[in-house]
């Protein structure tokens, strides 16, 4: 099982995605900042589907560039993060949602 961050084409296939394990997931989770306001909290259950409209990408890269500025020398992670900042920015540039389905 994984948690794949995707874009869906017109016809609501995945055009691009990226998959993470729950590995990953948890060492995400733990770095992603607790306040209210954190997009990222939404990913907190790693078995639930989350969406991230247009008007939050922007937002959702910047909180992205902060997790992966707290990473250290852990490079699978960084790796990882690196591709949701460029499936995000891919997002924000088609102007498409960024879909999070529990697969």
């Amino acid at each position: 099982m994984s948690l794949d961050f995707t874009i869906l084409d017109s016809n609501g296939a995945p055009e691009r995605e990226v998959g993470i394990g729950v590995d990953t997931h948890y060492r995400l989770m733990r770095l992603t900042d607790q306040s209210e306001g954190s997009l990222l909290q939404r990913l907190n259950d790693y078995y639930a589907d989350a969406q991230f409209d247009t008007s939050e990408l922007e937002s959702l890269l910047r909180e992205l560039i902060r997790v992966r500025e707290q990473c250290g020398q852990d490079e699978p992670l960084i790796s990882v993060i690196n591709d949701l900042i460029d499936l995000t920015e891919a997002a924000r540039l088609e102007q498409k949602p960024l879909l999070v389905i529990a697969d």
